[in-house]
C-alpha cells in the first residue's frame, strides 16, 4: 500500500504505487502510478472529496464508469480498474505520455493538418460512443490526450455523465460541462444527444486553428449567452478552407449540424484529399463536396492577394519599428493550404470583368507551369489520419512494425503486392511531409498512364499506386452497366495470433473470413490484446484477396519483463521505458558540456537494478569464467563489481544466446534518459539534498558508509526513480557502451553510442558509494580503461524490444 501526501491528508490506494502527481482539477487529481499486480504504468484518477461525499454520485459513478469502461475504441482511453477505497472513488486508466491538446495549444495554434488529424480521430471515437448510447458532455482540449505515437485519445468518459445524472448535485447549481465548449442546448439545460459533443469538437477545432475559443466573456453566463445568440465566428482568411466544417459543427440548431461523428470524419477526409490533389475516399455517403474550377481560381486569386497583403503588412510593421507585431514569414509549405482556402465556398456575387481577367491570367500561368514543370513519379498517397500503431526502431516498414502481406505474392498480380516505404517515427504522416508532397503536385489529381496488361497497385501501409480509372472506383460506385450488378470479391485476413480481431473500418458489416466486397478501398484494422494494433488500406480489385497480418507484441511503459534462460531460471528483471526526448548533459561539469537535446527514437527495456552477483555468477559458472571478487562485502543481491568492460560484453552476449533476445549495455544517452526519468534536474528526486536517497561517500547519510570504510549496499535498498529504476545514483557506477570523450558533440541528437576505432577508454555513469553526492547525478560521467577492474563499478543492461 502506498501513502501519498495530498495537502494536509494522506492518500492510500491499495494495489498501486503512486509515483507522482500529474494534474489536479476541480473534480479530480490524477497520479502516475504503477499497478502492482501487473507492473503496469497507469494514470490513477482520484475523484474530489466534494464529489465523493455525495452517496448518490458515488453510486452512479461506479455504475456508469463500469459501463463506459467497456467501450473499446483505439481513440478512447482504456480503463483498467474502477474502485472505491475509504470513500474515495478512483479509476485506473491508460497513461498517455504525449500530453493533451491543451498543453499543445499552450505553445500556439496547431498546423491545420495536425488539427484535422485530431478532429478526425476524436470524431470516430465519438461516433463509437454515441452508437453505444453515451454522450461525453465535457469535450475540451484538456480531455483530448496524445499517445506516444501522436494519436489522439478521448478521455474522461463516464465521469461527466455520472455528474449529470446526480440529482442532488445538479439541483445545487453545478454546471455540467465547460462554458467555453458548451452547445446552446447544453447551456439551456435541455436534453442533449451526441450532436452536443460534435458542437464541442467544433469549438476545439476552431481553437486549434486560431489559438482562441470562439466566444469570450468574463462570466460563464455571458459565455453561454454568446453560444446561444452570437453568429458563428469566422476563421482568419488563410483558414477559410476549413470554415465549412466550423459552420456545420457550430450551428445553433442541432438539426443543421453534423449528425454523427462519421460525417465529421468524412468532411476531414475530403479536405485532406483536396489539399493533396487527390479524389477523396469517403467513409460513408453522408457528404458529397465537389471542387469546381471556379472555386479553385477564386482560391488561387484570394490566396495570392492574402500573400501580398501579409507581405506589405510585415514591411509596414518593420518600418514602424514595432518588433512585437512583426510576424515571421510564412513557411513555404503553407502555400498549398492557402491555395485551397475557398474551394468549398460558393460564389455569392458575380466577379467584375477585371477580376475575371486577372483570374484567367493566373489560371493560364498555373496551367503552363503544370504542363512544363518536371513531374514526380506518378503515384498518390492516402493520408492515414486514423489511430495508427506507433512504429518503433528502424523506420522501414516491416522492420519493427506489424506486417500485412499477401499469402502468395509471387502468384498474385503486381497490383496486389505490398510496397515498402519509409515511415515517420510516429506512424502517421507528419504535417510537413503531407504538405511537402502536396506542394510538389499540381492542383489536379495525378494522371497515371496505364501500361498494357497492368493492374492497379494495392494500397501499401502508407502509399499507393492507383490509376485514374481506379481512383474513382470507390466502395459505393455503381458499375458502368446500370443493368448488371457490381461484382464482389472475397477478402480473407489470416492473423497471427489467430485470436486477433479484424475490422473493416469504413463499412457497416462485420468482417467474416471471405466477406464479399465490391471493388474499392477498405480500411482494415487488426488488433489483439498484448499486441500493437495495425491498420492499413487495402484495395479489392477483380479477384479474391488473401492477406496475412502478423502483429508484434506490445510493450507498455512500466511493464516488467523477465526472459527465460535456456539453462533454466530467468534473466534480470527488466522494465519498459518509452521513447522520448530530453536534454542530455549539463554545464556543471566540464566533461558533461554542452547540454544538448537528444531523441530516444524507440522504447527499450532496462534492468530495474544493477546486475547482481547472483545473476553474474550464473553466467560465470555456465561459461567457466572466473568469478569476480566481492571485496568482502558479500555476494547474492549486492551489485557485481570487479568486472571489466570486456567481461560485461561477454555477459550480455551470453544473455542474448540464453534468451533469444538482444541484450547489450546501454548507450550513454539511454542510460541518462532512464536515470533522469523525465526530470530536468540531475537528481531524480529533483533537489540537491541526497540524504536517504542513495549510497554515496558524503551527503547521503548512507548506512553502508562510515568515516573510514565504504561498501556497496544490496540492490533496491533505496527508493526507485519515477521510471521504476533503482540505484541510478550512487551504490556502484556502471559501464556503458560508449567510447569516452571529454565533453559532447552537440550535433549528436540520437541515442546511438559513440564508437571510435581502437577505443580504450569507456564511459562510466551514475557515480558510486566512493564519491560525494555532487558526483552521483545523472549528468556526471567519467572515462576508464575498458580492461580495468574496480570495486565500485558494475553494470546495468538493456534488452531491445522487437
Amino acid at each position: 500500500m502506498e501513502v501519498v501526501n495530498s495537502g494536509n491528508s494522506s492518500l492510500q490506494i491499495p494495489g498501486y504505487r503512486i509515483v507522482r502527481k500529474i494534474n489536479q482539477g476541480g473534480m479530480s487529481t490524477v497520479y502516475l502510478a504503477i499497478q502492482r499486480s501487473v507492473g503496469r504504468q497507469v494514470a490513477l484518477k482520484v475523484m474530489s472529496p466534494v464529489l465523493n461525499a455525495d452517496p448518490i454520485f458515488s453510486e452512479r459513478f461506479q455504475r456508469e464508469a463500469n459501463i463506459v469502461g467497456q467501450l473499446s475504441h483505439p481513440n478512447i482511453v482504456g480503463i483498467h480498474d474502477i474502485g472505491r477505497y475509504r470513500s474515495l472513488n478512483y479509476i485506473a486508466m491508460d497513461y498517455m505520455s504525449g500530453g493533451s491538446v491543451a498543453e499543445r495549444l499552450a505553445r500556439g495554434p496547431m498546423e491545420p493538418l495536425e488539427a484535422l488529424n485530431v478532429v478526425r480521430q476524436i470524431a470516430m471515437a465519438l461516433d463509437h460512443s454515441h452508437s453505444k448510447g453515451y454522450v461525453h458532455r465535457d469535450l475540451k482540449p484538456e480531455n483530448i490526450l496524445f499517445r506516444e505515437d501522436g494519436s489522439a485519445v478521448l478521455s474522461d468518459f463516464g465521469v461527466a455523465r455520472a455528474v449529470a445524472h446526480t440529482t442532488r448535485m445538479t439541483n445545487s447549481g453545478m454546471v455540467v460541462g465547460t462554458p467555453h465548449y458548451m452547445s446552446p442546448e447544453q447551456a439551456r439545460g435541455n436534453t442533449i444527444d451526441g450532436r452536443a459533443d460534435l458542437y464541442s469538437l467544433g469549438v476545439v477545432f476552431y481553437e486549434m486553428l486560431s489559438g482562441a475559443v470562439p466566444y469570450l466573456a468574463e462570466e460563464a453566463v455571458a459565455i453561454a449567452i454568446k453560444h446561444l445568440t452570437d453568429p458563428i465566428p469566422k476563421l482568419p482568411a488563410r483558414y477559410a478552407l476549413y470554415q465549412s466544417i466550423i459552420d456545420r459543427a457550430l450551428a445553433k440548431d442541432p438539426v443543421k449540424r453534423f449528425q454523427r461523428g462519421l460525417e465529421v470524419a468524412d468532411a476531414t477526409d475530403q479536405l485532406v484529399a483536396a489539399l493533396a490533389g487527390k479524389p477523396s475516399q469517403q467513409i460513408s455517403q453522408l457528404n458529397n463536396v465537389s471542387v469546381g474550377v471556379s472555386s479553385l481560381a477564386r482560391a488561387l486569386f484570394l490566396t495570392l492577394f492574402s500573400d501580398l497583403r501579409d507581405r506589405f503588412s510585415k514591411i509596414w510593421q518593420v518600418k514602424q519599428g514595432d518588433p512585437e507585431e512583426t510576424r515571421h514569414a510564412r513557411k513555404e509549405q503553407d502555400t498549398v493550404v492557402r491555395l485551397r482556402q475557398l474551394v468549398n465556398e460558393p460564389m455569392k456575387h458575380k466577379r467584375p470583368w477585371t477580376l475575371s481577367t486577372i483570374t484567367a491570367a493566373l489560371l493560364l500561368g498555373w496551367a503552363s507551369f503544370s504542363l512544363f514543370s518536371p513531374r514526380e513519379p506518378q503515384h498518390s498517397e492516402i493520408p492515414m489520419l486514423d489511430n495508427v500503431s506507433r512504429l518503433t526502431g528502424d523506420t522501414k516498414a516491416g522492420a519493427n512494425s506489424p506486417d500485412i502481406q499477401q499469402v502468395n505474392e509471387e502468384e498474385a498480380p503486381a497490383a496486389l503486392k505490398p510496397a515498402r516505404h519509409d515511415l515517420a517515427n510516429n506512424g502517421i504522416h507528419s504535417v510537413e511531409a503531407t504538405r511537402a508532397r502536396a506542394q510538389s503536385r499540381s492542383l489536379n489529381p495525378p494522371q497515371v498512364s496505364k501500361a498494357p496488361d497492368t493492374q492497379p497497385s494495392a494500397i501499401a501501409p502508407r502509399e499507393s499506386v492507383i490509376s485514374q480509372e481506379n481512383a474513382s472506383a470507390t466502395v459505393f460506385e455503381k458499375s458502368e452497366n446500370e443493368a448488371s450488378p457490381t461484382p464482389s470479391y472475397g477478402l480473407t485476413v489470416k492473423t497471427e495470433p489467430e485470436a486477433a480481431r479484424v475490422r473493416i473500418m469504413n463499412i457497416t458489416p462485420r468482417y467474416q473470413p471471405g466477406i464479399r466486397l465490391k471493388p474499392g478501398l477498405y480500411d482494415v484494422e487488426v488488433s489483439a490484446a498484448g499486441f500493437i494494433p495495425y491498420r492499413r488500406w487495402v484495395q479489392v480489385g477483380d479477384r479474391d484477396l488473401k492477406l496475412t497480418a502478423k502483429l508484434q507484441k506490445s510493450y507498455i511503459a512500466g511493464k516488467t519483463i523477465r526472459s527465460k534462460l535456456n539453462s533454466g531460471g530467468f534473466g534480470p528483471q527488466m522494465i519498459v521505458i518509452n521513447s522520448g526526448g530530453f536534454s542530455m548533459g549539463s554545464e556543471k561539469f566540464k566533461n558533461s558540456r554542452p547540454a544538448h537535446r537528444v531523441n530516444i527514437s524507440k522504447p527499450f527495456a532496462i534492468s530495474i537494478h544493477e546486475i547482481t552477483f547472483a545473476e553474474y555468477d550464473r553466467f560465470a559458472l555456465a561459461t567457466g569464467t572466473s568469478q569476480p571478487s566481492d571485496a568482502g562485502w558479500g555476494r547474492g543481491e549486492r551489485p557485481v563489481i570487479n568486472i571489466t568492460w570486456q567481461e560485461a560484453q561477454k555477459y550480455v552476449e551470453w544473455l542474448s544466446n540464453e534468451t533469444g533476445k538482444k541484450y547489450r549495455l546501454p548507450s550513454e544517452a539511454e542510460w541518462e534518459y532512464a536515470a533522469r526519468a523525465g526530470i530536468d534536474h540531475p537528481f531524480w528526486w529533483n533537489r540537491a539534498d541526497a540524504r536517504g536517497k542513495a549510497n554515496c561517500r558524503r551527503g547521503c547519510d548512507s548506512e553502508f558508509n562510515s568515516l573510514f570504510t565504504t561498501k556497496s549496499g544490496p540492490v533496491g535498498h533505496y527508493q526507485a526513480n519515477p521510471f521504476g529504476l533503482y540505484d541510478t545514483a550512487g551504490n556502484v557506477a556502471e559501464w556503458v557502451q560508449d567510447c569516452y570523450q571529454p565533453g559532447y558533440d552537440k550535433s549528436r541528437t540520437t541515442a546511438s553510442p559513440v564508437s571510435i576505432k581502437n577505443c580504450q577508454l569507456r564511459s562510466v555513469r551514475g557515480g558510486s558509494m566512493r564519491e560525494p553526492s555532487n558526483r552521483i547525478g545523472a549528468d556526471y560521467r567519467k572515462g576508464l580503461d575498458e580492461n580495468s577492474r574496480a570495486k565500485d563499478i558494475g553494470i546495468r543492461v538493456i534488452m531491445e524490444l522487437n
